[in-house]
């Protein structure tokens, strides 16, 4: 079997509201799959559905061949996890915090330091969480997830509230992990980390998914690559490239004399998301 996840139909209400709505996909062993949307659009709900958290209203999901709602405890060995919200021991070292979670899977102390090396944080060892930046305790999470050498890793928002070093350094450890094997599949309002990341985009808007492809397929599909001049006088003049309106623009701002600057401007994921949904997605979003 080649599918590490697979989701039938999956639904999940709260009273009337319905956070999910009837959502297919499935995701390939080794591959990196994103959850693209706006806070309240249904990836924590979803991911938590997948990781044993919440059951779902209806609907099925298969983790590594087992069904989340009866197979939970032979899931939850076999994936690791890491929430938005970074819960570690303050007070406790690096050390401690991941000694404490090797106990609660069985497996010798050496997977601590073998974990640490592979995010990076071997030299931190012996230093309390509260003194580590966010990007630093991030990689911790991630070094706690990998304890039990899970063959699927589930991040919620990786990379969210990181400055621009440590959010690069993140989504450069998340590729390392798939290349050593892993199957990945995060959540995030990032575009940019959605199409650096992601063999597969879901676009999940108000519980369901829009579209579901790759980010280039996606690009190329909803998205269209831009003409910009810009005058002498500062103002810019934006086209899709290729179409009658950006030749007429071209000839009309030419035969006045106006250009100053001419670039293109390749479609992006944000593109891919205004056209679909006609919204913006901030990082407050």
């Amino acid at each position: 079997m080649d599918k590490a996840i697979v989701v039938e139909n999956l639904s999940k209400k709260y009273g009337d509201f319905e956070a999910v709505r009837n959502i297919s996909f499935s995701v390939k062993k080794g591959t990196i799959f994103g959850l693209l949307g706006p806070n309240g659009a249904g990836k924590s709900t979803t991911i938590k559905i997948l990781t044993c958290q919440f059951s779902p209203t209806s609907g099925s999901v298969y983790i590594g061949g087992f069904n989340t709602e009866v197979d939970a405890a032979e899931i939850k060995k076999r994936v690791g996890v890491v929430f938005e919200s970074q819960n570690l021991y303050e007070d406790l070292t690096v050390y401690e915090n991941l000694h404490f979670f090797r106990q609660l899977y069985g497996v010798p102390k050496e997977i601590i330091y073998e974990v640490l090396g592979l995010v990076g944080m071997k030299e931190y060892q012996k230093h309390k969480i509260k003194a580590l930046s966010k990007g630093m305790r991030q990689k911790i999470m991630i070094a706690r997830a990998l304890i039990n050498d899970p063959d699927i890793l589930f991040l919620d928002e990786p990379g969210s509230g990181l400055d621009p070093h440590s959010a690069r350094e993140i989504r450069k450890m998340i590729l390392d992990l798939k290349n050593r094997g892993k199957t990945i599949l995060l959540t995030t309002h990032n575009m940019e980390e959605a199409d650096f990341l992601c063999d597969c985009l879901a676009i999940i808007h108000k519980g369901s998914i829009i579209a579901m492809d790759t980010p280039g397929n996606l690009k190329k599909k909803y998205g269209a690559d831009v003409l910009r001049i810009e005058t002498v006088t500062g103002d810019i003049y934006e086209s899709p490239l290729n179409t009658q309106a950006s030749s007429d623009m071209f000839k009309k701002l030419s035969d006045d004399s106006q250009i100053f600057l001419v670039h293109s401007k390749e479609a992006t994921i944000e593109d891919v998301f205004i056209k679909l949904t006609g919204e913006r997605l901030t990082d407050e979003s």
